[in-house]
């Protein structure tokens, strides 16, 4: 192998990692498995970042949260999910649950840190979805996570076999 062909592969390589390194980084911040369920489910993840309006939230930075929808098909909350709610009067909140009371047609479910709330329960139709990931909030990680909502709306397999 001459040393025009060394150097040409080892461009393709260094292009290739450089290419790959914001889902890299996607894979580390949010896990393979929700990694690979977000492009078979796009519509159902959404990165945010949250500014909480409620004194009492879980999450008191802004930093990026990457919220599973509560129309996901696989959707459901469990204790130590952390969620993301509307608060009658008080508008979004996200705190984690400790109980869940589903004795009752209507599930009720409990949150860490509802002082102000005078422990009130949430209920389904007030979880807007709960949260898979945070990412800190720095200019590779809004780079990664720009890459990664383009690329999953662009480039979904079902995508590329259907008419849409």
């Amino acid at each position: 192998m001459d040393k025009k062909t060394e150097k040409d592969i080892l461009k393709i390589c260094i292009f290739i990692t450089l290419a790959n390194l914001p889902f890299i980084t996607m894979t580390q911040q949010i896990g393979t498995d929700t990694f690979l369920d977000s492009f078979e489910n796009p519509n159902h993840y959404n990165y945010l970042k949250f500014t909480p309006l409620a004194e009492d939230s879980y999450i008191q930075n802004e930093d990026y949260i990457l919220l599973q929808r509560s129309s996901h098909p696989d959707f459901s909350v469990s204790k130590e999910d952390i969620v993301v709610y509307y608060k009658d009067g008080k508008g979004l909140c996200c705190n984690k649950i400790y109980n869940v009371d589903s004795n009752l047609p209507i599930k009720k479910y409990y949150t860490v840190g509802c002082t102000s709330y005078n422990n009130k329960p949430i209920y389904e139709h007030n979880i807007l979805g709960k949260i898979v990931g945070i990412v800190d909030d720095n200019i590779w990680n809004s780079l990664s996570i720009k890459t990664w909502e383009t690329s999953i709306n662009n480039l979904n397999i079902r995508a590329l076999f259907t008419d849409n």
